[in-house]
């Protein structure tokens, strides 16, 4: 049967009514259902190649005045995606090797014409398979093509010491060019791009050739004197000696911080403006992660309260709260809102949200250690945790109460790649790993706050 349970559409092209027989015999008796037209000549294999769509196309090698090389050349026009397998006599290795090089998917004798089922359905899975190879590579050249983000992929070149000494670039795509003001990249080293940047910038070198050997993900943040930019550029490598960068312009960002360091005695009079600017910039970009933001806050503040902790933490745990993803403004946006469930690469430039959100946040004088709880928010009491890997009571209070309140909003809502599990799912996580990954008394908390009625707000 073909894919759906429907028969398996073939189109026959054999002169001999008795050998297209045998070959509806050997695929009945391999388990398919058929529905076979044949074709006696060219003519009639034309005819039917325009007016039906096909799942198989057999061909004998030499018919009167046409062949299986004429027969592949009109199929790969007229249903390029169809497999076409030769049936014949007598083929020897020279024809059969031409007739694969040319886009024929296998050829089988008619003396052994038990292996014709198992032909026919490994060149259908090849194809769809090669299809969805195909498709996929698409859609990546389109992401590529059209992302926000700079990328550059890089091979690394290390001098005799083993020290990275310069970079070629191997591909960059059209934001590369847009954000770095940079032309004609793609096979040159950068040395020759940007002249002077390894004495300009000794801690990029030091950081791509890092990752290129060790394959550790890395962030940097590059001062970009020649373009007047600061560029945010996370480093990650897929193979031995290459890297990948994709970084984005932080010059306004990074401007904003430093006028914020400098005016820190306005700042914690107008902190909270400061939150809910931040706030502001997060929804601006991303809606979901803002009021997942507001939500976790909610949550983590009601933790809080139950526990009795005081005035201080409390605040502390509200405005850790209201800003604990601020670092995702480092990560692409395609890779937030992906609709289908990450890959490893992506799923490490997500991780780095945590430290990326300190660097924002540790400049600005909250008088409470927001940026540290921010920081260690996915940490957990077993140590399985990120960025740091801390354990027990080297994670702050108030990011245990943080991280129950994360956990549970996030499998309570919707997320772009599955639909919501629910508050008792969401409980029942925390529940099984009270006292292993979660505060024990945190989690306790928790459940007794929906018990009494606690319910989010929708924002």
């Amino acid at each position: 049967m073909a894919d759906g349970g429907r028969p398996l559409r073939v189109l026959c092209l054999e002169d001999s009514p008795s050998d297209a027989e045998l070959m509806g015999e050997a695929l009945t008796r391999g388990g398919y259902e058929l529905d076979l037209d044949l074709a006696e000549d060219r003519a009639a294999f034309e005819r039917l190649l325009v007016g039906e769509l096909y799942d198989i196309i057999l061909a004998d090698f030499a018919l009167p005045g046409f062949d299986a090389h004429g027969a592949l050349e009109l199929a790969k026009v007229a249903c390029p995606g169809t497999p076409f397998i030769c049936v014949s006599g007598t083929i020897g290795e020279e024809a059969t090797v031409e007739l694969l090089k040319h886009g024929a998917d296998d050829c089988v004798l008619k003396d052994r014409m038990a292996r014709l089922p198992f032909a026919v359905q490994r060149a259908i899975d090849d194809r769809a398979h090669g299809q969805t190879l195909t498709e996929s590579e698409r859609r990546f050249r389109s992401l590529f093509e059209n992302l926000l983000n700079g990328y550059a992929y890089c091979r690394m070149i290390y001098d005799d010491a083993g020290e990275a000494a310069d970079f070629v670039y191997l591909d960059v795509n059209p934001a590369f060019e847009r954000l770095t003001g940079l032309k004609d990249a793609v096979g040159r080293p950068v040395s020759e791009v940007i002249p002077g940047i390894r004495e300009l910038s000794p801690e990029l070198f030091e950081v791509c050739g890092r990752v290129a050997r060790s394959g550790i993900p890395e962030t940097i943040e590059f001062d970009f004197k020649s373009q007047g930019k600061w560029l945010f550029i996370a480093v990650y490598s897929t193979e031995p000696s290459t890297f990948i960068a994709v970084f984005e312009d932080i010059s306004e960002r990074r401007q904003a911080v430093e006028a914020l360091q400098l005016s820190a005695a306005r700042l914690r009079r107008t902190v909270e403006g400061t939150v809910e600017a931040m706030g502001a910039t997060i929804a601006a970009r991303d809606p979901y992660t803002a009021g997942h933001e507001k939500r976790v806050t909610e949550l983590a503040v009601a933790i809080a309260a139950d526990m009795d902790r005081d005035e201080a933490a409390i605040e502390s745990v509200r405005l850790a709260g209201l800003v604990h993803d601020v670092g995702k403004l480092t990560v692409p946006a395609e890779i937030l809102n992906k609709p289908s469930l990450l890959t490893p690469i992506e799923f490490e430039l997500i991780k780095g949200h945590a430290a990326a959100a300190h660097e924002i946040l540790k400049p600005i004088d909250f008088e409470h250690p927001v940026a540290d709880i921010v920081a260690q928010h996915h940490e957990r009491q077993d140590g399985s945790g990120y960025p740091a890997g801390l354990k027990d009571d080297e994670i702050l209070p108030e990011a245990r109460i943080l991280a129950v309140a994360d956990v549970v909003e996030a499998m309570a809502s919707h997320r772009p790649y599955r639909a919501a599990l629910g508050i008792e799912a969401a409980l029942e996580e925390v529940r099984s790993g009270a006292g292993t990954r979660y505060e024990a008394a945190a989690v306790a908390a928790c459940e007794r706050v929906f018990a009494h009625g606690f319910v989010f707000t929708e924002w």
